[in-house]
């Protein structure tokens, strides 16, 4: 099995700032960890960095050294490390306690989630690279091959090639085995794809457990008694297997389709399905639990220690944490009240145009305000709105595109968004057309002018 050994090619010490209140925003968290005080720690994408919620609501975010890094996941080791992968950064990332962050490239392929196991190493999957804007990049090698890489306590990098599929989740289980689904995408949408479960060796041999047709296996998570929880977004499932290796599925309502899911100590299964929160307990019954609405999507799911079950969505700036309770409490993470004001931090531009309304998870800008309302990009005049809303969709919903901050949208289009449409078979993107689009989104929506 291949083995890359890498340097570690940046170590920076970053003091515990607090997050200033003008401070570049994120989108919804993707992920969330606890530690042993009871902080919560999240993913930041469009504010490149990673934070953590102090049981005081307090905030403390620390920056990430590469610029749009797009961080996806992140688990804490024994040591109390933090590990983050860097889907359009292509690295992984370690901060310790003492606040420094060392990132280790990753040189054939884009990571996107993350485990750690018992032995303090992180394990990631790992998309393969399909550059298409005429230039050779570092990826090459690997271009074409997903996988699942390693980085072991001296720092090495190991890659493991998938030819099982391409991997959508991982995890490892109270004995210390990693176990990963994979998925080999159909030529009907969701039709004809075939799931595969396995178990993967320190040496990179892959064992699988099991197969199923129609299916797409993700989510994968373990507890105590060796359960293995799935969800299956093409087949409206979820379920798990025993320590034994029995399936128990339970089928979900209408066209549930869970985004993620978190177990909690007693062993219910909660989840998230871009409009709901929702709950299945130990005998399949599914319940929706009644929230706030706003019109946005639920993201991140976790359940703390205490029972508090926390989540993030899309477009929002808060956390919100349903108490054991009952009671549902936002905390919100850096209100802005000013307005039109612009500042650049780490080569990302962001123009902050929010008021009292943030509070209230409503306000945008309002040059993109009916954008978004509308669903429908702008117009340049060459009919390249089109091209955007028939193509990029695949890869991030309308919204989000429309409400990004970005000031370069080279590597979104170039790599993120042909690695998601190859995963679902669709038809690439030309070099044509990823060309025009970068430079549409770059002229329309960059903020780098």
């Amino acid at each position: 099995m291949a083995t890359m050994c890498i340097q570690v090619v940046l170590t920076i010490t970053l003091l515990c700032l607090a997050l200033p209140a003008q401070a570049c925003r994120p989108f919804g968290s993707y992920e969330f960890v606890e530690d042993e005080a009871g902080g919560l720690w999240f993913t930041e994408g469009d504010n490149n960095a990673v934070s953590r919620l102090a049981p005081d609501n307090s905030v403390i975010t620390y920056k990430l050294p590469t610029p749009s890094a797009e961080v996806t996941s992140l688990a804490r080791d024994g040591k109390g490390n933090v590990w983050f992968a860097e889907n359009e950064g292509a690295k992984i990332g370690r901060l310790d306690k003492a606040g420094n962050i060392v990132e280790f490239p990753v040189m054939f392929g884009l990571p996107f989630k993350l485990i750690v196991d018992g032995n303090g190493e992180a394990w990631f999957t790992v998309w393969p690279v399909h550059d298409h804007t005429g230039t050779s990049g570092e990826h090459a090698e690997h271009a074409s091959v997903p996988g699942i890489g390693r980085v072991d306590s001296r720092g090495k990098i190991h890659f493991f090639p998938s030819s099982e599929g391409q991997p959508t989740s991982i995890a490892v289980d109270m004995r210390n085995q990693v176990w990963v689904s994979a998925v080999s995408w159909g030529d009907k949408g969701k039709k004809n794809t075939i799931s595969k479960l396995a178990r993967l060796s320190r040496d990179g041999k892959w064992h699988v457990e099991a197969t199923t047709t129609n299916s797409c296996l993700t989510n994968l998570l373990t507890d105590d008694e060796g359960r293995l929880y799935f969800t299956d977004g093409c087949r409206h499932t979820a379920g798990y297997f025993s320590a034994k290796g029995q399936a128990v599925e339970w089928k979900l309502p209408g066209d549930t389709n869970i985004q993620q899911s978190a177990l909690s100590k007693d062993g219910t299964l909660w989840f998230t399905d871009r409009n709901h929160l929702g709950r299945i307990d130990h005998s399949g019954k599914v319940s929706i639990v009644e929230r706030n609405e706003n019109g946005d999507q639920t993201l991140a799911v976790f359940v703390a220690s205490n029972g508090d079950v926390l989540y993030s969505e899309f477009y929002n700036y808060n956390i919100n944490r349903l108490k054991s309770s009952g009671e549902f409490v936002e905390h919100l993470v850096s209100i802005d009240e000013r307005h039109d004001s612009r500042e650049v931090k780490q080569g990302e531009s962001c123009r902050i145009e929010f008021g009292a309304r943030i509070a209230s998870k409503a306000e945008m800008d309002r040059k993109r305000a009916e954008e978004v309302k509308s669903g429908h990009f702008k117009p340049d005049g060459f009919g390249t709105e089109k091209l955007a809303e028939q193509k990029c969709l695949m890869c991030h919903d309308n919204r989000r595109l429309l409400l990004a901050r970005r000031s370069d949208w080279t590597n979104t289009i170039s790599t993120r968004m042909h690695t998601i449409r190859m995963q679902r078979n669709v038809e690439p993107l030309t070099a044509e057309e990823t060309a025009k689009l970068i430079r549409y989104f770059n002229t329309q929506y960059g903020l780098a002018h």
